[in-house]
């Protein structure tokens, strides 16, 4: 049996559990991340699948613990377009698949028969986005593959397009991961999930229902809702896309709004 068909026929039977933030988790645990850790370039997150792999392992360990059964890599940002403004581009392949390489370890090591636990390649919109002109298709469609081989290489078991904010953007990651399953011969299925802004829509000012429409020619498994607002406001959303979508559905919003307390988010 697929990977797809395992999570498919589980969520007949129950919702799956996705793991919780990663910034947060790395924020509480500062003072354990050596400074040399950084390499000078303190906010690449993507950087520490090499520099504190057991920082790493112990935020998955605890999200395994708790019982999360789908464990997203620390690559939300892993692809050259990115990594280029800490001048490390270059380094895109290396941190997809060590950030890959670590949860599949984890992952194995807490999976039994009745609970097995997935590996999610987590890939972020990046920061750019191509509706806008701030990056052409190609050059992002290369971005992204290289990412997909490095997460597939490491042992990924699902796509998680999260965060996404641009449709086209979603088409190319749609393209380069299906690109990149085709040259390492595998199938790898895919989530999607969207962030909706407070105002209803995503960044480029698509809603649900559309977005709903624009993904369902595309063979994935779930499309959601992430990030951007709380549960109370995200709500509406869901139901929204409940009444439109015959596929599972995603959500992991945030806990609650940002909020800015003394200068600290």
């Amino acid at each position: 049996m697929s990977i797809k068909q395992q999570i498919l026929k589980t969520i007949k039977k129950r919702p799956l559990i996705i793991d919780g933030a990663m910034g947060t988790q790395l924020q509480q645990r500062d003072k354990d991340i050596p400074l040399e850790a950084w390499e000078g370039l303190e906010g690449c997150n993507e950087l520490l699948n090499v520099t504190a792999v057991d920082v790493m392992e112990s935020i998955f360990s605890a999200y395994l613990t708790a019982g999360a059964d789908l464990i997203t890599t620390n690559t939300f940002g892993s692809f050259s377009w990115v990594l280029d403004e800490y001048g490390i581009g270059h380094r895109a392949y290396e941190l997809s698949r060590a950030g890959a390489e670590i949860v599949r370890k984890k992952c194995d090591e807490f999976s039994t028969p009745q609970q097995p636990r997935y590996v999610l390649g987590s890939i972020g919109p990046g920061t750019k986005l191509p509706s806008l002109g701030h990056i052409h298709y190609d050059v992002m469609f290369e971005g992204y593959k290289e990412c997909a081989l490095g997460l597939i290489d490491g042992g990924t078991d699902i796509f998680l397009l999260e965060t996404c904010q641009d449709p086209l953007q979603i088409k190319v990651a749609l393209h380069a991961c299906d690109a990149a399953s085709k040259e390492r011969g595998v199938e790898i299925p895919i989530m999607v999930s969207v962030t909706i802004e407070l105002a209803g829509t995503m960044l480029i000012g698509t809603d649900a229902t559309t977005i709903a429409a624009i993904l369902e020619p595309f063979d994935i498994i779930s499309l959601g809702f992430n990030c951007g607002t709380g549960p109370d406001q995200v709500k509406k959303h869901v139901k929204t896309l409940s009444e439109v979508w015959g596929k599972p559905i995603s959500i992991h919003a945030n806990a609650g709004l940002p909020q800015n307390r003394g200068g600290y988010t």
